[in-house]
């Protein structure tokens, strides 16, 4: 019998959801841990880990995946992909997960020595593919998931990257004008020893101390920058409130909040459908997420499972950060049993705009930079063009 204030048709997903989170400890060990893994921090340089990037690991799963389906042992596929890749430090690299291997340790334990190149998410899911032999499906999913996630973060990259080339555009433009055009109209006044309006005055004042002193404004935001990433954000009560701000930003703000949304629900998909239960799922979707503002969310929600409630009430009450359309998804997910599938479903809806959203970054940007540049020509023509027609009025009323 339901409980006061509760559909009797959401017992059964509920009932599921606790199912998931109450596996005996021994059940989730096998497949992966409650927690997050510790990892077991090496030295990149020693294998030149800073020349791997993101995009080399993930060819190498690729190929990786091609041997094991063509039956290749495990080991003879590291070591055949040790002399095969391209790059010194992809090769080393490799060569290093291969000798962990022929020593007698698991796979996942050979990827857990590099967390700069393999996750937590990734290195739980490999532990868990070995103990239930799904280790090729696994590795298939989860390479799919880097290539889509790496993808997604490059469009959002991009699209913080374009507002800041025009602000960086309208920064040049202003000072080609104020050391070189400018300057010559203030010359011009001065031989005709011209009565400027206030408004000229005050312009060409404004430019002289541009001129001078631009670079004491390219200081002032590196300074910012530099005691943001720094120190502002290194105290978790602040970097939860700037992450907030984040969401709410004009223009960029919904980019940044579809992208943690797609994070949050892929990820989460992810680990579902890989077999992991919900604590465990919840734990790694947590640490995998960027954004704090959603991870606090994820937290709220953990506890409320382990608690042996259902997924609507914690999402509910972070509705400022949870859209309601999502929250509902989630329930009716929660509802079917079928949460990954549902988590899947909505990565991709917001995966699909944020895509459709960078691609009119720019329609929305040009009437901003438009409205930019009409302002600064209205200025320039009343600062500079108007006392010379008045000049040239009077030139040629004295004459007459």
């Amino acid at each position: 019998m339901p409980t006061k204030g509760q559909e009797p048709g959401r017992a059964p997903g509920r009932r599921r959801v606790r199912k998931l989170a109450e596996l005996p400890v021994e059940e989730t060990t096998a497949a992966a841990p409650a927690a997050i893994a510790p990892r077991v921090a090496r030295s990149g340089s020693l294998l030149g880990g800073g020349g791997v990037r993101h995009h080399d690991i993930t060819a190498f799963l690729r190929q990786l995946i091609l041997l094991l389906e063509a039956g290749t042992p495990i080991l003879k596929s590291l070591q055949t992909l040790s002399r095969r890749g391209e790059r010194a430090s992809v090769r080393a690299l490799v060569a290093d997960i291969a000798e962990y291997v022929e020593g007698g340790n698991p796979l996942w334990q050979a990827f857990d020595r590099h967390p700069r190149h393999f996750d937590t998410v990734f290195v739980n899911l490999i532990k868990a593919s070995e103990a239930s032999g799904t280790l090729v499906p696994v590795l298939k999913r989860v390479t799919t998931y880097r290539e889509e996630r790496e993808l997604l973060r490059k469009r959002v990259r991009g699209a913080m990257m374009y507002p800041i080339i025009l602000v960086f555009a309208c920064f040049g433009v202003l000072l080609l004008l104020t050391k070189f055009t400018i300057p010559q109209f203030e010359a011009m006044f001065a031989q005709q020893q011209a009565k400027l309006p206030p408004f000229t005055q005050a312009f060409l004042g404004a430019a002289t101390w541009f001129s001078n002193w631009w670079w004491l404004l390219v200081v002032a935001v590196i300074v910012l920058v530099v005691l943001y990433r720094a120190w502002y954000v290194r105290n978790p009560l602040r970097r939860l409130t700037a992450d907030y701000l984040k969401l709410k930003l004009p223009v960029l703000g919904p980019i940044i909040h579809k992208n943690a949304l797609v994070e949050f629900t892929r990820t989460m998909a992810l680990l579902l459908k890989s077999g992991l239960p919900m604590m465990a799922t919840l734990d790694l979707t947590r640490a995998a997420i960027h954004n704090t503002a959603v991870a606090n969310c994820l937290q709220r929600i953990r506890d409320s499972v382990e608690q042996g409630g259902g997924l609507e009430e914690p999402m509910r009450a972070s509705a400022n950060v949870i859209p309601a359309v999502v929250t509902d998804m989630f329930v009716t997910g929660e509802e079917s049993g079928r949460v990954d599938e549902v988590a899947e479903q909505i990565g991709e809806t917001f995966d699909e705009e944020v895509r459709i959203a960078v691609s009119t970054l720019g329609e929305l940007l040009q009437p901003i930079l438009t409205l930019v540049i009409g302002l600064v020509v209205i200025a320039l023509f009343i600062a500079l063009f108007l006392p010379i027609i008045f000049m040239v009025t009077e030139a040629a009323g004295g004459g007459a």
